[in-house]
């Protein structure tokens, strides 16, 4: 009597399903970092219009001044620039999903460490304004713990400072 077993043995099958387990973890790990480096690119696209549209606000503001907030800048609300709009919105976030500002008095210095930084704005995500200098800056602290940001505002001190 002859039989005829057709298939695979479980050793088999274990050892594709551990090769098929390495693989997606290869991958996984190489696109684990996507996500944060866009949101990166983003922030740094969004402090680009903030600031670029600050500046042409106050070339069209008739006393020569940067608005006293943000809103201002798409609300048109302010008579001194003839209620024009710069900008659609403030852009949200794309750390923390927020687009609230925090309008701080202090200014940053770029020879500031993460500590100083910390110490001039109030964290929580958003945006930290200077309206007498027309400074913005992403508002995160180094002990700031949302899960994808950085552990330390020293990773982005173009972001994270005036």
């Amino acid at each position: 009597m002859k039989t005829n077993n057709k298939g695979f043995t479980l050793v088999e099958l274990l050892i594709v399903i551990v090769i098929l387990g390495i693989l997606s973890a290869i991958v996984i790990a190489r696109f684990a970092g996507a996500t944060k480096e866009s949101k990166e690119a983003s922030l740094k696209g969004d402090l680009r219009t903030l600031r670029s549209s600050l500046e042409i606000y106050k070339s069209y503001s008739q006393a020569s001044i940067y608005p006293l907030i943000l809103d201002d800048l798409w609300k048109g609300t302010n008579p001194d620039v003839l209620s024009k709009t710069f900008i659609d919105k403030v852009p949200i976030d794309p750390f923390y999903k927020k687009r609230t500002t925090y309008s701080a008095s202090v200014a940053f210095s770029s020879s500031d460490l993460a500590t100083d930084r910390d110490g001039k704005i109030n964290g929580g995500g958003g945006w930290a304004y200077n309206s007498q200098t027309g400074s913005v800056c992403a508002n995160y602290k180094s002990t700031d713990t949302v899960p994808g940001t950085p552990n330390d505002t020293s990773w982005g001190s173009s972001y994270n400072i005036w």
